[in-house]
């Protein structure tokens, strides 16, 4: 699952693009063209990402990122603003800016410079995560449990579980998930996926994957980042 985003811009054209191409890559994108709505959109723990334009219609970007950090100290946040002066710089960096990005921009530019903000600020992002009482450790192949127990996955479940935890909105279908356990151990057969899932879903309990029939599988059940 990749990070939430709140995007906040004027610009429709610009906003639009934005939105489309983020969510394309399968990131989560909240658009706001003003503060009023921003601040209507933002609530603590709710997003891993802001994006702030300078000049809105109703003030500044640099209150809002005054805001923000205020109830939310360690949540990064980024500037795309035609006003990129030195002063502005200064002042963007100063309120804890990750990156100061000034128009006109590539859009491959932004995007690589995202990818690194989130890399830089959130370097476990997409490996940890917490399921009602259970902590799931992808990095580590293993799953936490409220009693201090763990259990240990084989590279190939925890290849499958990462899969599914990459888009949860999706039915990963049997096929889908052979092609991208290609040359994990040893996972040749449809069989051997279902067998997978069991084993998941004996750590996670039922209510984490479910079986689409004749489709394949997707994740249901409760997800938060652990950062």
């Amino acid at each position: 699952m990749k990070p939430r985003i709140l995007l906040v811009e004027d610009d429709e054209g610009l906003g639009e693009t934005l939105k489309e191409r983020l969510e394309q890559d399968k990131y989560r994108v909240e658009w706001a063209k003003t503060i009023s709505e921003a601040e209507n959109l933002y609530r603590p723990n709710a997003f891993d990402l802001v994006v702030l334009d300078l000049r809105l219609p109703d003030g500044n970007g640099f209150d809002l990122a005054e805001m923000i950090v205020k109830k939310e100290k360690n949540l990064p946040f980024l500037f795309l603003t035609a006003q990129a002066g030195a002063q502005e710089r200064l002042r963007g960096f100063e309120l804890g800016a990750a990156e100061f990005i000034p128009k006109p921009f590539h859009l491959k530019e932004f995007l690589i410079r995202l990818e690194r903000v989130i890399s830089l600020t959130r370097p476990h992002y997409g490996q940890k995560w917490k399921m009602d009482t259970k902590e799931i450790h992808l990095d580590s192949f293993l799953i936490k449990n409220e009693d201090g127990t763990s259990t240990l996955l084989s590279k190939r479940d925890c290849s499958l579980l990462a899969l599914l935890l990459t888009d949860p909105a999706k039915v990963f279908s049997r096929s889908e998930i052979l092609d991208f356990i290609v040359g994990e151990d040893s996972f040749p057969t449809e069989r051997t996926i279902d067998n997978a899932i069991v084993r998941l879903r004996d750590a996670l309990g039922e209510g984490s994957i479910r079986n689409v029939r004749g489709v394949g599988y997707q994740w249901i059940g409760p997800l938060q980042p652990l950062v």
